[in-house]
């Protein structure tokens, strides 16, 4: 932080993916195959294969959208360094959780306490996003699309909150809309950025135009050859 020099993206960006590769890497090591050579007792880890596959598939989805995300940052300021910490922070918790539910075999409270994970990291998220869209130019047309992405984000901590209380009815049903918040966000919303590079491309489009020349005074006048 000392010094006049601006932070790197592209530094941020490797730091973040090392960390999410490293949550990947343990939430695979957690796996314990069963010892029977029966297939029954593969069939009786059903709870642990499922649990695992939406984690992964969580955090794989969450790298997606945090690339497209980093795509609009022009420069990395304080507010944006520590939300991505928080971020990252968060998504180291799913592991440990994640493993608790598996070891319970999907009992309610851990299974709760996952759907609260998962919110917090949903709130995050957002936050992070809020941050890099300060960035943006101020521009009416970008505002009602980061409004539209936000009611997004709150759709999505609303299903969150569901799938808390939802644990304790039926644990599958939370996983179920866990699950579903994760289709939601499979395909990043491409749209702001691509109609984010237009509106900046439109502003700077005026700044070449409009510039005064100097008249016209023909050609320069002739030295006297003596």
């Amino acid at each position: 932080m000392i010094g006049d020099e601006p932070l790197s993206t592209g530094r941020l960006e490797a730091f973040s993916d090392g960390v999410i590769a490293i949550i990947l890497t343990i939430m695979v090591l957690e796996l314990k195959s069963p010892e029977s050579p029966d297939r029954h007792a593969l069939l009786h880890e059903w709870p642990i294969f499922f649990s695992y596959v939406i984690s992964f598939f969580y955090v794989a989805v969450y790298w997606i959208n945090h690339h497209h995300l980093f795509h609009r940052v022009k420069k990395v300021d304080l507010p944006i360094l520590w939300a991505n910490i928080a971020v990252l922070f968060c998504m180291s918790l799913i592991p440990f959780f994640t493993e608790w539910m598996e070891s319970t075999r999907l009992s309610p409270f851990p299974t709760a306490i996952y759907a609260a994970i998962l919110l917090l990291n949903g709130a995050m998220f957002s936050i992070l996003n809020r941050a890099v869209g300060r960035q943006s130019i101020a521009s009416p047309e970008l505002v009602l699309l980061e409004r539209a992405a936000m009611r997004k984000n709150l759709i999505a901590i609303v299903i969150y909150a569901v799938a808390i209380p939802a644990a304790y009815y039926r644990a599958t049903l939370s996983l179920a809309l866990i699950f579903l918040v994760a289709l939601l966000y499979a395909i990043p919303s491409l749209w702001v950025e691509r109609y984010a590079d237009k509106l900046e491309a439109k502003s700077e489009q005026p700044l070449g135009q409009g510039t005064l020349h100097e008249p016209y005074t023909g050609p320069p006048p002739s030295h006297d050859r003596s």
